[in-house]
């Protein structure tokens, strides 16, 4: 069976790609060899945590993501700088360095990004 951190990320990738969603929807799309409950286990927890909203519609629980993935994945890096604890320069460089090794050109992009929100003010 999935271990539930990776069970919650394969859920919430389904609503990232939007629309609302039973638990029966998520179900049969992720692994319909698992048990209802476990989907129904997830989403709640998920909607417990802030991630996902839920709507009760014809008495069925319709879920959908609480944040795009960008805005979820900004939030985690977020929570690693801040374990950081003011020494965040290690942190950066080993960001970078991953960053270089998943996508060369993402470099570019980034100092881009810094220097147009730099001439934001």
């Amino acid at each position: 069976m999935a271990r539930a951190p990776d069970l919650e990320r394969r859920v919430l990738d389904a609503l990232w790609r939007g629309g609302e969603w039973s638990v029966r929807d998520v179900h049969l799309d992720i692994d319909p060899a698992l048990a209802h409950t476990t989907f129904a286990t997830v989403l709640d927890r998920l909607h417990e945590k802030g991630e996902v909203d839920r709507e009760k519609v014809d008495g069925t629980w319709r879920y959908r993501a609480a944040r795009s993935r960008e805005a979820a994945l900004a939030a985690e890096v977020g929570a690693v700088l801040a374990r950081a604890e003011g020494a965040p320069d290690p942190l950066l460089v080993a960001f970078l360095d991953r960053v270089e090794q998943v996508d060369p050109r993402a470099l570019d992009r980034l100092e881009a990004l810094i220097q147009a929100r730099r001439q934001r003010g």
